[in-house]
């Protein structure tokens, strides 16, 4: 089980993998973009909204298929090219400030739950939380350790 904590140790929420803090986290995102949207902010302050700069995105090959069959010529290469053409899906990793995403082929030997697992915790880092792993029903306000 995986425990996440805000600066006080108080319990944000529980989740079975990292798969489900990805998600929660993308989904706070959401939620935050929709606030400032519906506060009237300008459009430049919310694509400059910190949180929506982290992305962890799964992309399907059917999905990059979809995407790309609009296009006469897709603005695609490197490693984006070399999955649409092999037919393969795409990881696609945005941390934060950096202007360009990090992207891995998924291939029978990509540790996806690793991925996840590196970027949670580097997401939690730079935003004052911290994600425990708690083992046979820990409580994690009885164990403050990272």
């Amino acid at each position: 089980m995986l425990h996440l904590l805000d600066e006080s140790f108080s319990r944000i929420g529980s989740f079975k993998n990292y798969g489900e803090v990805v998600d929660f986290i993308h989904n706070s995102q959401i939620y935050q973009l929709t606030y400032a949207n519906n506060q009237e902010h300008p459009l430049v302050s919310i694509l400059d909204l910190k949180d929506t700069k982290w992305r962890f995105v799964y992309y399907k090959h059917s999905e990059l298929n979809i995407i790309y069959s609009c296009m006469n010529e897709p603005p695609i290469h490197g490693i984006e090219r070399q999955v649409f053409e092999q037919g393969l899906d795409l990881i696609e990793i945005h941390y934060g400030s950096s202007l360009d995403p990090f992207q891995f082929p998924v291939t029978a030997d990509l540790d996806i739950e690793s991925l996840r697992k590196e970027w949670c915790e580097t997401y939690c880092k730079a935003h004052g939380y911290v994600l425990m792993e708690a083992h046979n029903n820990e409580n994690p306000s009885n164990d403050r350790r990272r």
